[in-house]
């Protein structure tokens, strides 16, 4: 059985959160109080992370915290919970409760303050984050097994599953999320609770579900929370949306070659995977909607995956410099704009890439082309609306557009026609 060192856990934590932790921990214990490093922090430093945040459990109240330190911000003060601030960091304290009465599935209706550490630890969701730093004393407390969990990549609930997961219904999904995020496996009792549960998980917010599940789509393992997002039908929850098309199982591996990508970038490749390809965009804009996903990375991935399935169909014009421009740089440019255009194009290389189980033999040559900085939007023509009507006075209005967008698929073929002349010449010839 694993047994770490306290003081190597504690010399783990960078500087400057180590001297902002000790600072917290020696001026609670000045006042007459104890303090704990606890939950994820403590796992993750177990495991040779370094945590994102560190919270810590305090015997102190929320008040008391309140006039011990000088910033503070009373984030869940009724759950007992104070944000203590440092320049640009933030710890959030919270005073050691009991949690009682579940009603809504979500949060408890009644929290008893002035218990021990040892009732603040039960409370927790799972072993491994139910662990306490003592760094003053150098102690860590474990009195759930948690060091022995972690050590065999279980996760697993405090006590009765079915009742931890009753009290809060975002405890099934984070269990599927940590999956993904640690690699581990859910104890078999603990999982068979999750199905149990489903009622009161469709209790939690929306809000909370888009976050577990981006937290699932940016982890180095997406396919293990996301089989088991499908196995429990958990997203079903919050969509009307027919998720999981066929081309699942084939299409699930992708994810594996997107693990250095972006956001936006995983969040297209899941619509690929997740949605047949005749109805992938109306099903995408009800599944965003539902899941309350922002307009942008709705846009973002939606044209991903748009410009995914053209460049597919255009294949083979994707072999000549012209269809390059004309299929792949112009419609980036003028979706994102010129200056970010090559990361778009990178990150359609992966998508395609994961998708088709191919390198993108296109890549090559049109960073070639970008490179040349060639004429791609209505604003790079040299000529314009107001001299094509000082040159065609009788042109009707309506057909100005027209004009220019045929001008610029011209020059998109053929950089060299950019030039006032010869587009002058091309527009007398085509009316």
């Amino acid at each position: 059985m694993m047994n770490p060192d306290p003081k190597q856990l504690i010399s783990q934590i960078p500087s400057p959160f180590l001297e902002d932790l000790l600072e917290i921990s020696s001026t609670i214990r000045n006042h007459g109080g104890e303090a704990y490093v606890v939950g994820g922090s403590v796992r993750d430093l177990i495991l040779n992370k370094v945590p994102h945040e560190y919270d810590l459990a305090v015997s102190v109240s929320p008040e008391e915290v309140q006039k011990i330190f000088k910033r503070t911000v009373p984030t869940g003060i009724k759950h007992g919970t104070i944000t203590v601030l440092f320049q640009d960091r933030s710890y959030e304290l919270t005073t050691f409760r009991k949690d009682e009465d579940y009603i809504d599935g979500r949060r408890p209706e009644t929290v008893q303050f002035g218990v021990s550490l040892s009732e603040d630890l039960k409370r927790r969701d799972f072993t491994m984050n139910a662990l306490a730093l003592d760094l003053q004393k150098k102690i860590l407390v474990d009195e759930h097994s948690g060091l022995e969990d972690i050590q065999n990549s279980l996760i697993k609930t405090i006590g009765n599953p079915v009742s931890r997961f009753t009290e809060d219904g975002l405890r099934p999904v984070r269990a599927i999320r940590f999956v993904s995020t640690l690699g581990f496996k859910i104890h078999p009792e603990t999982a068979n609770a999750i199905e149990t549960c489903k009622l009161v998980t469709a209790k939690v917010s929306p809000e909370r579900i888009h976050d577990e599940f981006l937290k699932i789509l940016k982890s180095k393992n997406p396919i293990g929370g996301l089989d088991l997002l499908r196995k429990y039908k958990t997203l079903e929850l919050f969509t009307k949306t027919k998720l999981y098309s066929a081309d699942w199982e084939k299409h699930k591996n992708g994810f594996s070659k997107l693990v250095q990508t972006t956001e936006k970038v995983k969040l297209a490749y899941f619509l690929t995977s997740c949605f047949s390809e005749q109805t992938w965009l109306g099903d995408s804009n009800v599944f965003f909607k539902e899941l309350r996903f922002s307009n942008q990375r709705t846009k973002d991935s939606q044209f991903l995956v748009k410009t995914l399935f053209l460049l597919i169909q255009q294949r083979e014009g994707l072999k000549t410099s012209a269809g390059l421009r004309t299929h792949l740089l112009h419609p980036v440019a003028q979706y994102a704009g010129k200056k970010e255009l090559w990361d778009w194009c990178l990150e359609l290389s992966q998508l395609w890439s994961a998708f088709l189980t191919e390198e993108a033999f296109w890549l090559t040559q049109a960073e070639q082309e970008w490179t040349k900085n060639p004429p791609l939007l209505l604003s790079d023509l040299v000529i314009d609306g107001n001299l094509i009507r000082e040159k065609f006075p009788d042109l009707p209005a309506p057909k100005l557009g027209e004009v220019l967008r045929s001008s610029l698929l011209s020059v998109l073929q053929d950089p060299n026609l950019n030039s006032e002349k010869l587009l002058l010449e091309l527009i007398r010839k085509s009316l």
